[in-house]
């Protein structure tokens, strides 16, 4: 599952940002995507990086985790409860819709000029990751087990199997805890 070289450079796009792309028409997101539009800190223009992550809210309850390689359009699937969503995607045409709506976008912000690479055939390649940690309830887990994966990812550390998901989660939590309210930002 390790996929990650030295000098790796992501980007990580708010969660609604997949169902702008992939499942609404009605939404824009070129002018953000491009640079154009202000971004935080903590994002950069997709030519300047080489992985896009995307947290993805599904069904009424549920966040799953994505990881976009742009050199390999490989796409990456991190979901602590199973298959489910995977399956559900794969039927229902989502993968397809999401495929054309990115290739729609890196060509009109320029992406392929500006990455100074010809223009490929997208094919994406959508991967379940078998061995990710799962959670040990439906309710309430998957956004801290998104978090944790973004977390591992960003820093290059493999995502793999928990011995003990429920302590793990909830160490994740208190560090998370620990981190926000030490922040600039917190408390309120």
């Amino acid at each position: 599952m390790e996929r990650r070289f030295e000098g790796d450079r992501h980007t990580i796009m708010p969660p609604n940002f997949f169902v702008c792309h992939a499942l609404e028409e009605g939404q824009d997101w070129r002018a953000f995507m491009a640079g154009i539009a202000t971004y935080p800190n903590f994002m950069v223009a997709w030519w300047d990086v080489d992985t896009v992550i995307l947290s993805i809210h599904s069904t009424p309850n549920h966040c799953l985790f994505r990881e976009l390689g742009l050199a390999s359009m490989e796409v990456h699937i991190y979901d602590s409860l199973g298959r489910v969503a995977y399956q559900k995607f794969k039927s229902d045409g989502t993968f397809t819709k999401f495929e054309s709506r990115v290739g729609n976008y890196l060509d009109k912000i320029n992406y392929w000029a500006r990455r100074n690479i010809p223009r490929i055939p997208l094919n994406m390649q959508f991967i379940y990751e078998e061995n990710v940690p799962q959670q040990s309830s439906h309710l309430g887990d998957c956004g801290v087990f998104v978090c944790m994966f973004m977390e591992q990812l960003v820093s290059g550390q493999p995502i793999c199997e928990l011995i003990d998901p429920k302590n793990v989660t909830l160490e994740f939590r208190q560090r998370m805890t620990k981190k926000i309210w030490g922040s600039s930002l917190g408390p309120m």
